[in-house]
C-alpha cells in the first residue's frame, strides 16, 4: 500500500474526470460529501439489463460511464467537504500487468487491485491497494502495483 499526497489538486481532478486516463478503470465506490451526502454502489445491477445483455456485462460501472454523475455531485459553489473514490484494475490490465512482470500470483487469484482517491480536510491523495483471494507472504505484485500507479497515474 501506498500513499501519495497530490500537490496540483485542480490538474490531478481535471484529467480524473475530463481526461480519458482512468476511463478502462471501473468505479468500485464513490461517497461526496457537500451539502448532502451522495453514495454511488459501482456494481451493475444486472436485473435491469436485458437477459442477452448481462452476459457481457462487467460486475462494475467503467469510470468513463458513471464519471460525468460523480462530477456533478462534486461541482458548486463551494469546495466538497470531502469524497473518496474508489477505482479498480480491470481483468484485462491485471492480467496484461502480471504477464508483464512475470508474477508468480495467478490472475484469478487477484480480486481487484484498488486506486483510492480520497479528498478530506483540504487534502488530496491517492492510495493503493490489493485484493487477493489467496494468502501469500510475497509482497511483489503490491510493489508493482504501487509502481504502476505513481509511474503513470500520479
Amino acid at each position: 500500500m501506498e500513499i501519495v499526497e497530490i500537490e496540483e489538486k485542480a490538474e490531478y481532478i481535471k484529467e480524473l474526470f475530463e481526461k480519458e486516463k482512468y476511463d478502462s478503470f471501473y468505479l468500485y465506490e464513490a461517497r461526496v460529501k457537500t451539502k448532502l451526502d451522495y453514495y454511488v454502489n459501482g456494481r451493475l445491477n444486472r436485473e435491469y439489463f436485458d437477459t442477452e445483455a448481462q452476459a457481457d456485462l462487467p460486475e462494475y460501472i467503467e469510470w468513463k460511464d458513471i464519471k460525468a454523475t460523480v462530477y456533478a455531485y462534486l461541482k458548486g459553489e463551494r469546495l466538497p467537504i470531502g469524497f473518496k473514490i474508489i477505482l479498480m484494475f480491470n481483468r484485462e490490465n491485471i492480467s496484461r500487468l502480471l504477464e508483464m512482470n512475470n508474477l508468480p500470483v495467478k490472475e484469478e487469484d487477484v480480486s481487484a487491485l484498488f486506486m483510492n482517491v480520497v479528498y478530506e480536510h483540504g487534502t488530496l491523495a491517492v492510495t493503493t491497494g490489493t485484493s487477493l483471494k489467496i494468502f501469500t507472504m510475497d509482497k511483489t505484485l503490491e510493489h508493482i502495483w504501487d509502481d504502476t500507479i505513481k509511474k503513470y497515474y500520479i
